[in-house]
Formats: C-alpha cells, sequence, structure tokens
C-alpha cells in the first residue's frame, strides 16, 4: 500500500480502540499535556543536587529575552577572575554584557560589508546560498566571538555600561539593524556593478548609521571611564582614566587566546583527530574564526573534569531543546518517557546531527561535577536566566545528556595532550555555516 485510505484509518482506529490504556492515555494527555504525562519520575526522584567537585556560587546573570547566551557564559568564565585582581567579592562582581553586544553587532555589519567589497567576483545568486547574507546581523555567537571582542576591545565593568531594555528585549533592535544591513547590502551590490572608487568610504558612512543606531538604544560606548568601588576589606577605590582594553589587560589574568574548542560531533561528514573550521562564521573579520577538534565525547568529559577540579569553570555549546524540565533544573536523556507511551525512541546523537535535528542552540558553564568509582554521574550547570529559575540558575545534567547533547567544550590548552595538540597543527576542513554546530 503507497497511498492512505479510509478503510486502513479505519482498521487501526479500531485496532487504537481495543486497547484501554490507548483512551486512558489519550484523556490524560488531552487535558495535561505530552511531558507532564510522559514526565519520568524515576529519573527525577534519583537525580541529587550534590556534587563532589564543586565551584563556589557567583552572580548569576539574566540574559531575559536576548540570545546572548554566548556572551553569558564568556563573562561567566572570567568574572570571579577579574573580582579576585579588584578584591572585590565574586558573588557581588558583574563586568558588562552590553558592552560587547553592541561592539559585536556594530562587527558584524563590518564583516558583511567587506566581504562583498573585497570579493572581485561578487555574483549573489552564489553568495546567498552561503546563507551569511540571509543571517544579516543575528544575537547568536561562539567563544571565538566573545574572546575576539575581549581582545580588540576590552572590558568594562556592568556599572559602566548596564543593560536598558534594548539589550534586555532585544529582538526589536536585532531585527532594526539586520533590515538596515541587509538594505546597505543591496546598495554595495549595484555600487560595485557600477564600478564605484569609493566604496570604503561609502562603508564608513554606512557605519557610521548602524553605530547611531546603537548608540540610540544601548546608550554610548565608553572609550575611557573612572571606577569607583568597595574591596573585600570595606576600603574605597577610585580607578581614573582607564580605557576598557587596559581595564582588561591589567584585571583579566585568565589569558583567553590558550582556549580552543573540544567537540563531539559524530555526524555522517566529521571525523574524529580532524580540525574543523565553520565556513562565513566570524563577528570580527578575519579575526574570530570559529574552529574545534573532533573528538570522542569521553575526551570532552576528561578535560571538562581536569579544569573542575582546579577551580576553573568550563565553557560549553549543546542542544537543550529535548529531554530539560526548566522548573525542576534537570537535563537527563531519558527524563521523557516517549519510549513506553509512544513507541518513539531518542535519536541517537549521530543519527540527531545527521538530520539537523539537534544544534550548537545554548551556551552556559560547567562549575561542578559528581564522580563515582572514576566515572561521571551528574554534572552542575550555570545558566544566564537569573536565579529565580532551575535550581537557584542551575541545572542538574546528568551523565546521559552529556553524551548526547553537548557538542563543545572550551578548553585550556595545557590539559591537551601531545597527541590533541598536533591536531591544531592540521589545515582546517571547512564546513557549512548552516550545518548543526
Amino acid at each position: 500500500m503507497r497511498d492512505l485510505n479510509n478503510k486502513f484509518l479505519e482498521k487501526i482506529d479500531s485496532l487504537y480502540q481495543q486497547d484501554k490504556n490507548n483512551k486512558l492515555l489519550e484523556s490524560a494527555i488531552k487535558n495535561a499535556g505530552i511531558n507532564k504525562i510522559c514526565l519520568n519520575n524515576e529519573i527525577v526522584n534519583k537525580t541529587r543536587n550534590i556534587f563532589n567537585i564543586e565551584l563556589p556560587k557567583s552572580k548569576i546573570y539574566n540574559q531575559e529575552e536576548s540570545e546572548r547566551c554566548w556572551i553569558h557564559a564568556g563573562i561567566n568564565l572570567i568574572k570571579n577572575n577579574v573580582a579576585e585582581n579588584l578584591n572585590i567579592e565574586e558573588s557581588d562582581y558583574a563586568l558588562s554584557v552590553n558592552f560587547l553586544a553592541f561592539l559585536d553587532k556594530l562587527e558584524k555589519s563590518n564583516t558583511i560589508y567587506n566581504r562583498i567589497i573585497e570579493n572581485d567576483n561578487f555574483n549573489f545568486e552564489e553568495e546567498i546560498k552561503k546563507d551569511y547574507l540571509k543571517l544579516g546581523i543575528y544575537e547568536g555567537g561562539y567563544f571565538e566571538y566573545f574572546r575576539s571582542l575581549v581582545n580588540k576591545y576590552g572590558l568594562v565593568p556592568e556599572t559602566i555600561m548596564p543593560d536598558v531594555m534594548c539589550s534586555k528585549k532585544s529582538k526589536e533592535l536585532t531585527k532594526i539593524i539586520s533590515d538596515k544591513v541587509k538594505k546597505d547590502i543591496f546598495k554595495l551590490i549595484n555600487l560595485k556593478k557600477e564600478k564605484c572608487n569609493n566604496l570604503d568610504d561609502i562603508k564608513e558612512e554606512m557605519l557610521k548609521e548602524n553605530y547611531n543606531l546603537l548608540a540610540k538604544c544601548l546608550g554610548e560606548l565608553p572609550f575611557i571611564f573612572d571606577y569607583e568601588y568597595k574591596n573585600k576589606n570595606g576600603e574605597y577605590i577610585k580607578i581614573v582614566n582607564i580605557t576598557p582594553k587596559e581595564f582588561a589587560k591589567k584585571y583579566l589574568t585568565i589569558n583567553l587566546n590558550n582556549f580552543i574548542g573540544v567537540a563531539n560531533v559524530p555526524m555522517y561528514n566529521k571525523e574524529y583527530n580532524k580540525l574543523y573550521r565553520k565556513n562565513y562564521a566570524e563577528n570580527i573579520y578575519k579575526n574570530s574564526y570559529v574552529e574545534f577538534i573532533n573528538m570522542p565525547i569521553e575526551v570532552l568529559k576528561d578535560l571538562t573534569i581536569k579544569h573542575l577540579k582546579e577551580g576553573i569553570p568550563v565553557y560549553f555549546g549543546c542542544d537543550m531543546k529535548k529531554m530539560r524540565e526548566n522548573d525542576l533544573g534537570i537535563m537527563d536523556s531519558e527524563l521523557y518517557n516517549y519510549k513506553d507511551i509512544f513507541n518513539v525512541e531518542l535519536l541517537s546523537k549521530e543519527e540527531a546531527l545527521s538530520m539537523y535535528d539537534i544544534d550548537f542552540q545554548h551556551v552556559m558553564l560547567f562549575t561542578g561535577v559528581h564522580i563515582e568509582n572514576g566515572k561521571s554521574i551528574r554534572w552542575k550547570v550555570e545558566d544566564s536566566y537569573g536565579d529565580k529559575v532551575h535550581k537557584n540558575g542551575y541545572y542538574i545534567m546528568n551523565d546521559d545528556f552529556f553524551e548526547d547533547f553537548v557538542l563543545e567544550v572550551i578548553i585550556d590548552k595545557k590539559y591537551l595532550n601531545k597527541e590533541q595538540l598536533e591536531i591544531l597543527n592540521q589545515k582546517p576542513i571547512l564546513f557549512d555555516v548552516n550545518e548543526p554546530f
């Protein structure tokens, strides 16, 4: 049979009605919803909020209605280091996310303009297939974006450039500037056709307009500032006439350039022990390439544990659209019992990646792990949606979720062995920007 017909539908409906459990589940699911009925209470009851390796708690950020998780995770990675060097209580200290988000949008626009101007054989029909033109000024990003911004522009305390309405609820701003830049794209394309010889001057004017737009919504950038605070001893401190780059150089002593991406992407077109680079993924032009070495999942776990044992949190990216209960703060691959109720099995990680079913959707921080008999059991995860959600701002991730949904961890190169370090010397294999990473 190739086509559905009423005779077949009546037959399978008759079989459905013969099983009384079907009608009971139908009634329950229609009233309560799928996930409430499928919730596996056995997993909930055995998930413990206890870790035998755990970093001290610190200030929990709230990204609210924005997609800046990659900046929040980067700030979370370094904030305690900066606070320690300032001699400020870590639990009270915050760095400005708004400062970096402003610069990210401006740099992304510059990158798109440069790609058009520097491409002497620009063909719209071919370039639109590469997705970067369609993406426009998106708000998402990667560790490499965060690092490139800090390296180029530095950091400022949150009090110097705090969040505002348009940074916390950023969809309107992102849409407006993306539309503006897409309009600029067509202007540049047409000017290239007309053999215009002052495209760089025109680009500068476009960037000036972009700065004005962003400044009206997010506030002006602080190029030099004074910073007043009280240290742990209650002493008043005032830092005067310091630039953001000077502030980062003096008070950030973690070398972000030593960190690299170690990923587990077992899809059909990726091999282990290879270096990969995501094509057309960058915010700062030719200075923020997204790269990773592809390794088995046990390598990612081992490297993460080494970090945590030395008191260093781990920045990571994962897919969390599935098998997560937000209010309980639990992430587990068996959290919902779809198998027994619907006869639906979870895709393997390889299947899910190859079908574009999971991707690099959210970025957070590992801040703890529980190990028994040399094996990781569960992980403590710091999110960026405030301390009133999950478990006071944290998730408990059971080990199977790490295996199935964690795609990348950002690791200090000092923890890699000789063979792993040698992979970094390979010529990167490029892959499409729309692939699930």
